[in-house]
């Protein structure tokens, strides 16, 4: 794995610039701005209760804004809910905000209150296309009597926004307990002239039971891709060289090296099959525009085929990828991938197209990267027809979605630091084309996995939160992908 010259070079400034200013914040805040790249945030106008009650002299602006953490207690802050409540908010869309322009949207929730386990807490809206509720989440994120702040996706946003304001129902059918909120404000996406829309901008995570539900009914939509809803990625550092610590995982697919220890020793049919049984989907990743030193093919690529060493990797050297020399190498990557059954290929380096001089195939930019779709086009034919179901998976550049041929080629998208990159934040313009790219292919029905770069709690959750606003399928781990990755309240457990 190797991350675009462009990422690195912005993240050597932005950490000269954090050297000599504030340090970034490590708590998710609703003053740092929405999760939603560029979202309007909408705030609750009126508040009707049909059961319970609320605190005495408590009213809506104290659901507008995050201010407390922690134990805190700032009784004009909040809202205080009595147990067996049941209270409706409205809230307007702004002038110049249509239903049809709204591409994404979300809850912006800080709960206070008891464990889901002791007490269930359901957030709801008011679906106008059906004329009724639907569950968007409930107080499962929640830590007992801790502030604990989470985005709900709002999946498919036409149906809440359609006829009218967005209608957000919180209630619980349980005598056992009050809860606080210090928010709970809608934000939107609005969208933009190049981003697409996404058919689904929510995630598979069903927050309803039919014997609770009431009147709602489930707004969980499953991603469009064999219902994979979470992922891991590890390439190095497999323990005895075995799978053994993914196989026991809960997510729902794993990407891993096609080769145990990057040089030798591929994974066999029983090793893959064995994750299949635990209900994995399993991706082999390998490089389509590089090749490192140590690879079991590197004596085969003759010494023309190289363009020089990765920036940064000085073992590893860039391929001439559209020369038909370089077709055995991957050919080869992909015969054994379908013999040892993995669900897909998961193609890395596919950025070389944009990193060698535009005159390495003595012609430009835009014929380097009709020859990297070419590639890819052709890696998608020779795999399916060996096995239709086998898919097909390219790493970053997400704006070879302008080349009619990409789309038709590929299954997925895997998209590196589309929030954060080693904890600090992707907010240079590439990123939001990226995010915006990323969207047109989630657009058309296939899957996109969002890989971040993160530590800090609060980086985290705001990756997690973007990405499944986004209809991504995220994951945070750190750059080496030396591990399993189990982030708290995030992913399966």
């Amino acid at each position: 794995m190797r991350v675009a010259v462009k990422w690195l070079t912005w993240t050597c400034l932005a950490l000269l610039a954090a050297c000599g200013g504030s340090s970034a914040r490590d708590t998710l805040d609703d003053e740092r701005g929405a999760i939603l790249p560029d979202a309007q945030t909408l705030t609750c106008t009126t508040l009707q209760l049909a059961r319970g009650s609320i605190g005495s002299g408590q009213g809506v602006q104290g659901l507008h804004t995050q201010t407390l953490s922690g134990t805190q207690d700032r009784w004009a802050e909040y809202v205080e809910f009595a147990p067996n409540s049941s209270a409706t908010c409205t809230y307007p869309l702004p002038a110049g905000v249509s239903s049809d322009t709204v591409i994404a949207a979300e809850i912006g929730v800080n709960f206070r209150g008891p464990t889901k386990s002791a007490m269930r807490w359901l957030f709801e809206a008011w679906d106008y296309s059906t004329g009724a509720w639907v569950i968007v989440g409930d107080n499962a994120f929640a830590q007992s009597w801790k502030w604990s702040a989470t985005s709900l996706a709002l999946t498919s946003p036409a149906r809440f926004f359609s006829g009218g304001p967005v209608k957000l129902r919180y209630r619980t059918e349980s005598s056992a307990d009050a809860s606080l909120l210090d928010l709970l404000v809608v934000r939107v996406q609005v969208a933009a002239p190049d981003a697409g829309t996404p058919n689904d901008a929510g995630t598979s995570t069903d927050a309803g039971t039919p014997t609770d539900a009431g009147t709602s009914t489930d707004a969980g939509t499953p991603v469009p891709w064999e219902g994979v809803s979470s992922f891991t990625y590890q390439l190095t550092n497999y323990p005895q060289g075995k799978l053994d610590v993914i196989a026991a995982s809960k997510f729902d697919l794993a990407i891993v090296e096609l080769v145990r220890d990057g040089s030798s020793g591929y994974f066999t049919a029983a090793e893959i099959s064995a994750l299949k049984a635990r209900g994995k989907q399993v991706l082999a990743y390998f490089e389509i525009g590089a090749i490192e030193e140590y690879r079991p093919e590197w004596s085969q690529v003759p010494a023309d085929l190289k363009l020089g060493p990765v920036d940064g990797w000085p073992d590893e050297q860039y391929v001439k990828y559209w020369d038909e020399r370089w077709w055995p190498i991957v050919q080869g990557r992909l015969d054994r991938a379908l013999a040892a059954g993995f669900t897909g290929c998961y193609l890395d380096m596919v950025v070389t197209y944009e990193e060698i001089p535009a005159n390495s195939a003595g012609t430009n930019r835009a014929d380097l990267a009709r020859k990297m779709v070419a590639l890819i086009s052709r890696i998608s034919q020779y795999a399916k027809a060996r096995n239709p179901a086998f898919k097909v998976v390219p790493q970053n550049s997400p704006e070879l979605v302008d080349d009619p041929l990409y789309l038709p080629a590929i299954d997925g998208l895997g998209m590196e630091d589309m929030y954060w990159s080693d904890d600090v934040a992707c907010d240079m313009s590439w990123c939001a084309e990226n995010r915006a790219n990323a969207a047109r292919v989630r657009a058309a029905g296939k899957l996109v996995l969002s890989t971040d770069y993160a530590v800090q709690s609060a980086h985290v959750a705001d990756a997690y939160t973007r990405s499944r606003a986004a209809g991504f399928v995220p994951y945070v781990t750190v750059r080496a992908l030396d591990r399993v990755t189990v982030n708290a309240g995030w992913d399966p457990r």
